[in-house]
Order: C-alpha cells, then structure tokens, then sequence
C-alpha cells in the first residue's frame, strides 16, 4: 500500500479551487444570503405556532400540581397573553413565581403578594395575578382537564381596601 502525501501548498489550492466553485455557483436574483433573525427568533420562540388551542405551551405548578398553559386562543391562554404585548421569560417567570409561591384569593385567582396587609401609607403595590381554570377545558365534563392558565396580568393594589375591611379597630 502507498501513502499518499500532499504539500501544504497543493492543500491549501485544492481548498481554494473548491471555495471558488462553491462561491461560482449561480444564485437566483431575488435570494438572500442571510437568515432574517426576527424570523428564526419568533419560530423558534413560539410554542403555539400552527398548534391546535389545547395543546400545552408550558406546564406550571401549584404546589405538586401541574397546571398547563396551554396555546388557548385570543380570549384566553397562551395566545390571549401574547396578543396583548405580555409575554417574555420574566413574564413567563411571574407566572410560575404566583402559582408557585402565591396565594388563592378566591377560587382561581392567584396573587403573588398577600393584598394589603399591614397599614402602609405607600402609593398603591405592583402585584402580579394569575387566572386559572381548574375544570375542564370549555367547561365540558370528561374534557381536558385542567384547562389551565386563562390570563395572567399586573395589578396595582393599595392597602387601605384591605385594611379598612378587615374591621373597625384597625388604626393606621
């Protein structure tokens, strides 16, 4: 058997005479080069992109439970947060943080902070509350349940609402 060596030189034309085919290949006028980033971006970042509204964008959990946002439509779910200019990963990680972490205000609703409690002249607090649905999926029996994370939102809440319901006694 013969070994067959080359020159640094006669590599390095064999590498240039290939890179001139490749950049002589004729290229349609109207094509681009160029990705569009913004494009690759929102496809890479859409979970609901050419899904159907019951299938789940992300899960989160309310203690061991597992709660799905699932891709919804422009009322409700996934869809409903980004039509409206909500959605980021810090959006995403509010959500999580309040079902997590938060508290049951009435059934469904979730607050991350504990409304006005104490006495606080402080202008009213940026509070973070998050709508589920715990039955199935448009309210049918034996449907996909849980329908999930309906809306997700800021609210401002002041303490003096809490504070003057919670009885007569309290003094600020």
């Amino acid at each position: 058997m013969r070994a067959t060596y080359f020159r640094k030189s006669t590599a390095t034309f064999i590498a240039a005479a290939g890179a001139t085919i490749l950049l002589a290949a004729p290229m349609p006028a109207n094509a681009s080069t160029e990705t569009p980033p913004a494009a690759a971006a929102v496809s890479a970042s859409n979970p609901c992109k050419s899904k159907h509204y019951s299938k789940v964008a992300y899960t989160f959990y309310i203690g061991p439970s597992k709660m799905p946002l699932r891709c919804g439509t422009k009322t409700w779910g996934y869809n409903h947060i980004v039509e409206r200019g909500r959605w980021s990963t810090s959006f995403k990680n509010k959500i999580s943080d309040t079902l997590f972490n938060g508290y049951e205000r009435t059934p469904g609703v979730y607050y991350r902070y504990k409304v006005g409690t104490g006495c606080s002249s402080k202008p009213p607090r940026k509070n973070f509350k998050v709508v589920v649905n715990k039955g199935p999926l448009g309210g049918k029996p034996g449907g996909l349940t849980p329908q999930g994370v309906i809306t997700a939102t800021v609210e401002y809440t002041t303490a003096t609402v809490a504070a003057t319901s919670a009885g007569a006694g309290a003094k600020c």
